[in-house]
């Protein structure tokens, strides 16, 4: 088969599964699992954008590629007041929205896609919350409804048309006066999607499986000399994983899965005692399955009432 022939029939079986959106939503940033006060309500804005450069397809091999994808999300955190099972726990949600734009595949074109992607529904429970002792321990269930936006007859979609669920465990732990680390570690578990590929075949994966660590280093002295209303400054490197995820199309193998090794660094601050900033920056060292993010970029605005 030729090699556009192959890229052709890639681009047929893609269905929703090359952006679907819950990663977008399910990753975290430095300090995201430590418990704000209780009764504490927390807005929080993203725009998360992604500059991809190559494709890897399991089966037919590596191919140049584009995609360039323009994501916010709307987060909401309700820290509730009373306890659940003796410990404090959060509710919150996200939804993201977005486009992605100029997709293809060594020439062949996958058009855009624009729209309100899955809403994503979760609880945090914080089984040990020690601030004495820099110390905290967190579980949160992540429930992704597919009810964003999808089209069948398009390669590229924000939505998924499939339920996800995924667990994400939590450990954070101060170091001295400076340094945290956080180190998380999740599950994954992806529904059917019955509206793939040509529009009516049968979209499974497999569970996949997430690793995240950060080292963060706090540089608020530093920085009040040049601002001096500046406080929580925090500076970060991390690591992301995933493994396993995947994709068959009516039982075969797409050549689609997962498998993702990424590396981050952020600066973080606070601008009062109530609104937080932060920058990300992120590459992708090495995918199976998909595409490789070049460069991406993470803008978020918190602000805590």
């Amino acid at each position: 088969m030729k090699k556009r022939s192959v890229v052709s029939a890639i681009a047929c079986g893609l269905g929703a599964a090359i952006m679907a959106g819950p990663t977008w939503a399910i990753d975290y940033q430095p300090f995201d699992w430590v418990p704000l006060p209780r009764g504490t309500k927390v807005l929080s804005l993203y725009y998360e954008y992604g500059a991809h450069n190559s494709y890897n397809n399991t089966i037919a091999g590596t191919f140049d590629a584009n995609l360039d994808s323009h994501v916010g999300i709307v987060r909401y955190i309700d820290y509730r007041k009373d306890s659940l099972f003796g410990h404090q726990w959060d509710w919150n949600v996200l939804v993201p929205f977005g486009g992605l734009r100029d997709g293809r595949i060594n020439g062949q074109q996958l058009g855009n896609a624009n729209g309100v992607a899955d809403p994503v529904a979760s609880i945090g429970y914080f089984l040990i919350s020690e601030p004495e002792k820099k110390r905290f321990l967190t579980f949160a269930p992540y429930l992704t409804i597919p009810i964003g936006s999808y089209d069948r007859n398009k390669p590229l979609n924000l939505g998924g048309n499939r339920w996800i669920y995924n667990f994400q465990g939590d450990y954070t732990q101060g170091i001295g006066d400076k340094f945290t680390i956080d180190a998380s570690a999740g599950w994954t578990w992806y529904g059917d999607n019955t509206k793939a590929g040509n529009g009516s075949q049968k979209l499974k994966q497999d569970t996949s499986y997430e690793l995240y660590g950060w080292l963060a280093y706090d540089v608020s002295d530093a920085v009040r000399h040049a601002f001096p209303g500046a406080s929580n400054a925090k500076v970060a490197i991390g690591y992301m994983g995933i493994f396993g995820g995947e994709q068959k199309l009516d039982g075969i193998s797409n050549g689609q899965k997962a498998r993702q090794d990424q590396l981050r660094a952020t600066y973080m601050m606070n601008f009062s005692p109530t609104t937080q900033g932060l920058l990300e920056v992120t590459h992708d060292v090495h995918v199976e399955g998909q595409f490789k993010q070049n460069f991406g970029l993470i803008l978020r605005l918190v602000n805590a009432f």
